[in-house]
């Protein structure tokens, strides 16, 4: 059976993300492991904090069981400095996971670490300055000592350049904080003659790198004339700055493949390892910082990557391959869900719009089993059963039991959420490796479900931007839906009884009205409770409002699941059916309710009573059901009348 790998990383989006994910899974393929991806959307550092909340909720759902090792991702997860993903995760490992862990490029806990090269990336970088360009003079913008991998950046360069017969001035290395402002900072010591500038500058990241040149460039500094700049990580902003930055992709790839390979050691001892295939070997990526020509290929990849268009050809089959950003947008997919006006009409929709996210295999939406019901909102975890509401798949044209929407009355699909999907406790046999992508379905910190994409692992596509900000419209749909569901229920509910009122009534009707068969005759059963004046006048509102709620919760007891029971205002109360009822069927119900009655008033010292009358009326349309409640009505009368006179 074919073995899984469970990838906890963060905001598969973001260039580091994408570089390593794209590493695990060409390893993966060569030993033929399934890949299990556990992942928050947006990034750690969003400014809402109950938003990022709700995103790590997903990491509750991870079933170690299920998984044969899993690799984490630490470094993006600590964004700003914060360790309190990183700390929780670890606690949550240490309890539950028994299988080989491997983290990439920062310390967890002691489970073993695969670190990503950059000395020589920096090396790589000095020596292109030196050799190409005749640099002597260089200055370095480095960051934080915290960082693992800023001391192996600036050995780098200062290896490169003894081998050059230069030494690195340590005075002309400043302390940065690998963002944009550290790069302004020191723009602006250069303008106002604070320091000289120097041959080029080796920023140890991108963003402090753009920060520089546009900021020298705003003081009229020329680049690369006057000086040259570089940066590191090759994200996507560097080559679309207006100057695109010369920049070093880092080998996060091979880091990654090398994170597989230990995993595949461990499982398998005896196993010879297989050749990681780089993607790219030449991974310096020139922009327009460094005087060289510029890779303007590579440079309008990124931006093709990352562009907002108006229109797009439809007919042109690559479009199908990653909607862009524009087409999500301008499909006003967010107004078409929110402007639904029930949850199956919200499911619906999602349904119909899978096309934006495409290219996928399989398409899961898994909800809590009582999402819709907001008194049962909880913030961590999901409910013991969930509810597949929505499975796809893309090879199948027309909605049946492989492309369904699973909502409503006998139309669910529950499954144990420790089996994460319908039957993934069974490892079934997928005919090449699949990649799973689990991401969270919530509103702020309130958790509603998850997500699920599956595809062939040999694709080439990570869900990025536009799947991320497709999930946001899902989540803000589900949440108004539920208000909405909410409302509609609180308006057609009795508030002391919780049954149906009179809307409730007239709403459940209606739509028994459009699922009548051939044959289906309207059933109403009124009942009238006795003597409430006497126990409010006698015993209080208290003891009236006691007894509604008795004959209101036996009357209850009486309803079948597809009935509508009903408070039809004061004292009276009915049930509305539409279905193959027969007279003796009815009799034992009449009969049932009274022997609750008598039951409850053997023990108590003020009994209550209720008159009860019903109706069968064959089915038609119009004021139908309105005749059985009248006559209903009459006939729970004749009832009242006959105690009456018994007494």
């Amino acid at each position: 059976m074919r073995k899984r790998i469970g990838v906890v990383t963060v905001c598969p989006e973001s260039d580091f993300q994408q570089r390593v994910l794209s590493g695990i899974y060409a390893q993966a393929v060569q030993y033929n492991y399934d890949i299990l991806v556990f992942s928050p959307l947006a990034h750690v550092s969003t400014k809402s904090k109950d938003y990022v909340k709700g995103e790590l909720n997903i990491y509750n759902l991870i079933n170690f069981d299920l998984l044969d090792a899993v690799i984490v991702t630490p470094v993006p997860m600590e964004e700003e400095g914060s360790t309190y993903i990183v700390e929780n995760l670890l606690k949550q490992f240490k309890k539950n996971c028994k299988v080989p862990v491997v983290s990439i490029d920062s310390s967890f806990g002691d489970y073993p670490v695969v670190r990503t090269n950059e000395k020589i990336p920096f090396s790589q970088i000095t020596d292109h300055l030196i050799e190409v360009h005749g640099c002597k003079d260089i200055a370095v913008l480095k960051g934080s000592d915290s960082f693992e991998g800023s001391k192996a950046r600036l050995d780098g360069i200062i290896e490169s350049m003894q081998r050059h017969g230069l030494s690195l001035n340590l005075a002309q290395v400043y302390d940065g904080d690998y963002w944009y402002t550290s790069g302004e900072m020191l723009a602006k010591r250069y303008l106002n003659g604070e320091l000289n500038l120097p041959d080029a500058i080796i920023c140890l990241s991108d963003y402090m790198a753009i920060g520089l040149t546009n900021e020298l460039l705003k003081g009229g500094v020329k680049i690369p004339e006057q000086v040259i700049v570089t940066g590191f990580d090759a994200v996507a902003e560097a080559s679309m700055n207006d100057t695109p930055i010369t920049t070093f992709q880092p080998y996060t790839f091979e880091t990654a493949g090398r994170a597989v390979d230990l995993i595949h050691s461990t499982l398998n001892p005896k196993a010879k390892l297989k050749p990681i295939k780089m993607q790219d070997k030449d991974l310096l990526r020139i922009g327009a910082t460094c005087g060289c020509p510029e890779d303007e290929e590579y440079t309008h990849s990124r931006i093709r990557q990352n562009q907002y268009m108006l229109q797009q050809n439809f007919n042109d089959k690559k479009i199908w391959n990653g909607i862009g950003i524009g087409t999500l947008f301008e499909s006003y997919t967010n107004e078409i869900l929110t402007g639904t006006s029930s949850t199956g009409e919200c499911l619906l929709k999602i349904y119909e719009s899978k096309y934006l996210i495409q290219p996928y295999e399989y398409l899961y939406l898994c909800l809590n089993q009582n999402w819709t019901d907001s008194d049962s909102d909880f913030e961590d975890g999901y409910t013991e059963q969930m509810n597949m509401c929505l499975f796809a798949d893309r090879l199948k044209k027309y909605p049946g039991n492989e492309n369904h929407i699973f909502y409503g009355p006998e139309h669910e699909k529950f499954f144990p959420v420790k089996q994460m999907l319908p039957d993934f406790a069974i490892k079934e046999k997928f005919a090449e490796p699949q990649v799973f992508y689990f991401f969270p379905v919530h509103f702020n910190t309130i958790s509603l479900g998850y997500m699920v994409l599956q595809n062939n692992l040999s694709l080439d596509y990570i869900p990025g931007l536009v799947f991320r900000n497709y999930v946001r419209m899902i989540n803000n749909a589900l949440e108004m839906s539920r208000t909405r569901n909410k409302i509609i229920s609180l308006s057609e509910h009795d508030m002391m009884t919780n049954l149906y009122n009179r809307r409730g009534l007239n709403h459940s009707v209606s739509i028994m009205n459009s699922r009548a068969k051939k044959g289906d005759k309207w059933l109403a059963i009124v009942a009238d409770m006795d003597g409430l004046k006497f126990l409010n006048d006698n015993f209080g509102h208290s003891k009236g409002d006691e007894g509604l709620n008795f004959i209101a919760d036996t009357m209850r007891r009486i309803t079948a699941s597809d009935e509508a029971c009903v408070r039809n205002g004061g004292d009276e109360f009915v049930i509305a059916g539409l279905g193959k009822y027969s007279s003796k069927e009815i009799d034992e119900r009449i009969l049932h309710f009274n022997t609750l009655i008598e039951d409850y008033n053997k023990n108590s010292s003020v009994p209550f009573s209720a008159s009860i009358g019903y109706c069968i009326m064959p089915w038609g349309q119009g004021d139908a059901f309105d005749k059985a409640l009248e006559q209903a009505d009459v006939n729970m009368y004749l009832d009242k009348r006959q105690k009456k006179n018994r007494r």
